[in-house]
């Protein structure tokens, strides 16, 4: 009975533990709060000398990191950039912060405010493969349309990983588009007929279709 108590006891206690540490993280989210809510983790707020004196036009209550319920921002009218997409819903304090003028950082276009995960690999225009409602990449069959390797057949299901091993870090770095950089052990495992004894090493799109590798062709 007291070995059942006491597991009730620390099943209650981790559980207890568990709430704090997810009640922590959210807190520590500054998603959790509203869309203009200062948050201590964006950084110092800017100097205000710039702003109207009334200070009532923003804030209400005796927090400062608590803005008026009706506050609202055109930003498109006052600055002549329209938000957009995720962009609409982004915390001021995200663009408008400590590291200097927006212009600033703006004028390098994505990677002003957001970290090139392709390492420049990809140049400048994310908007070939991205949508300001997303990260998510979109359309990507018809970018792979306009490389030097098509993706038709089989290719077209493979997951960008099998072909581009860093995909994961967004790491697209062209391959050789040669069958054998990809299919080397395919080849190997070929014998009947035994390929590599014949020198069947290359073009294998002679007898091979790009839906099945046992669909060889032959006349």
């Amino acid at each position: 009975m007291g070995a059942l108590l006491h597991g009730r006891r620390l099943r209650a206690a981790l559980f207890a533990c568990a709430a704090i540490a997810v009640a922590a993280c959210m807190g520590a989210d500054p998603r959790a709060g509203t869309r203009h809510r200062w948050w201590a983790g964006l950084g110092p707020v800017l100097p205000h000398e710039s702003f109207p004196s009334d200070c009532a036009l923003c804030h209400e209550g005796a927090g400062w990191n608590e803005l008026r319920v009706d506050f609202t921002f055109d930003h498109a009218a006052e600055t002549g950039v329209a938000l957009e997409g995720a962009h609409a819903q982004a915390q001021c304090l995200r663009c408008h912060n400590d590291r200097g003028p927006v212009d600033v950082f703006a004028a390098k276009g994505c990677g002003g405010c957001h970290d090139d995960v392709h390492g420049g690999d990809l140049g400048n225009d994310c908007a070939r493969c991205h949508q300001q409602e997303s990260w998510r990449p979109e359309a990507q069959l018809e970018a792979h349309a306009r490389s030097r390797f098509p993706l038709s057949g089989a290719h077209a299901r493979v997951a960008c990983h099998r072909c581009h091993p860093g995909a994961f870090a967004g790491n697209f770095v062209p391959n050789d588009p040669s069958c054998v950089t990809c299919h080397r052990d395919d080849l190997a495992r070929a014998l009947n007929p035994p390929h590599v004894a014949l020198g069947y090493v290359d073009r294998c799109d002679r007898c091979h279709l790009p839906t099945d590798w046992r669909q060889a062709e032959g006349d």
